[in-house]
């Protein structure tokens, strides 16, 4: 089936949304993707054709009509070129992954199904409801989403190497370089440990972790994000990985841990997250980088000691995440939608 997925946030190569959605996607059906975070001058991306959209004008306070008139011509103008990307790309469904797309999606008539990472938020209830009730399919990654078929968020764990390294000397972060996932704790953290780090990623926060990073004198180093398929070879390389996660933020499932659980790291991860909750036995928490630093010097003494801990990661891992029940699911969904969506008379 040709599908084009249509996103707002997603970095294609570089986005946990990016993985979790080509992993399911692939390689059953042909994509083509249309994005506002696409860099510019992409044009392929991992062999998937790719488009930029433009960005927005910005608002401003002192003109609320004007900023009216400009939310008006943009929302046309982005049906617009969601509907010449479906035209262009011969798709069959449109597979929007916030509910921005679906709206556009919406206005340009076009078969749609809608694809959450988290729980809604970027529309009051209402009109939540009412986008609803056009898609031909809402899924959702967290449990007990109105209006959503659960469809958890899974990698294809088979490409990482699990491996089981006699010693504890590299720690690694993947994060969208982002307040609500807290980068600079990693770093802090980290460098405060004794152990040698690596962050990789990429964000509006980029030059102040550059900054930090060189204030660890090499400690911690700060690397491009890198695509899903180069994934393994650098987690490869690393035995702890952390997840950090501002208290309080709503999406609390973080997919980077199961691509940590797969390749024999030991997975730290803070207390709100939603890994501590459901699989305390298999991780340790910590709040701030002091605590953060503290675990990390133990499970280095400790390690060889942590390994059954390390085996149930990744048995808990390839138990909950397996790709293909996710894919199954999917494309159970997709063929029970009305035929005529699917390019049938």
């Amino acid at each position: 089936m040709k599908l084009l997925v249509a996103s707002w946030y997603v970095v294609p190569g570089c986005s946990g949304g990016w993985t979790t959605v080509m992993d399911l996607l692939q390689p059953r059906h042909q994509l083509f993707f249309l994005g506002a975070a696409v860099p510019g001058g992409m044009d392929v991306c991992e062999g998937i054709p790719v488009r930029r959209l433009r960005w927005p004008a910005t608002s401003s306070e002192s003109w609320p009509f004007a900023n009216r008139v400009r939310e008006r011509l943009f929302a046309t103008s982005l049906a617009s070129s969601l509907r010449r990307a479906f035209d262009d790309s011969g798709s069959e469904l449109a597979v929007c992954l916030d509910e921005r797309m679906a709206c556009a999606a919406s206005r340009a008539g076009l078969p749609w199904g809608l694809r959450l990472h988290s729980n809604p938020g970027l529309l009051a209830p209402d009109a939540y409801a009412a986008l609803l009730k056009e898609a031909l399919f809402v899924t959702c990654g967290q449990l007990d989403t109105p209006g959503a078929v659960f469809l958890p968020h899974s990698a294809d764990l088979s490409r990482f190497e699990y491996r089981e390294p006699p010693a504890a000397e590299a720690v690694i972060m993947t994060s969208s370089l982002v307040e609500p996932e807290q980068p600079e704790v990693f770093v802090r953290g980290t460098a405060a440990s004794g152990l040698r780090g690596t962050l990789a990623g990429q964000g509006p926060l980029r030059h102040d972790l550059e900054l930090l990073c060189s204030e660890t004198g090499g400690r911690v180093r700060l690397v491009p994000p890198v695509n899903r398929m180069a994934m393994p070879e650098l987690l490869s390389r690393h035995q702890i990985g952390v997840a950090c996660l501002r208290k309080g933020w709503p999406t609390t499932y973080q997919m980077k841990i199961a691509e940590y659980q797969a390749s024999g790291l030991f997975p730290l991860v803070q207390p709100w997250s939603e890994f501590a909750a459901v699989a305390p036995s298999l991780t340790r928490t910590f709040e701030d980088a002091g605590e953060l630093a503290s675990v990390i010097a133990q499970i280095a003494a400790e390690w060889p000691g942590t390994l059954d801990t390390r085996r149930a990661n990744r048995a808990y891992a390839l138990e909950r995440f397996t790709i293909e029940n996710a894919r199954n699911q999917f494309d159970a969904i997709l063929q029970g939608l009305d035929l005529r969506v699917r390019g049938h008379p």
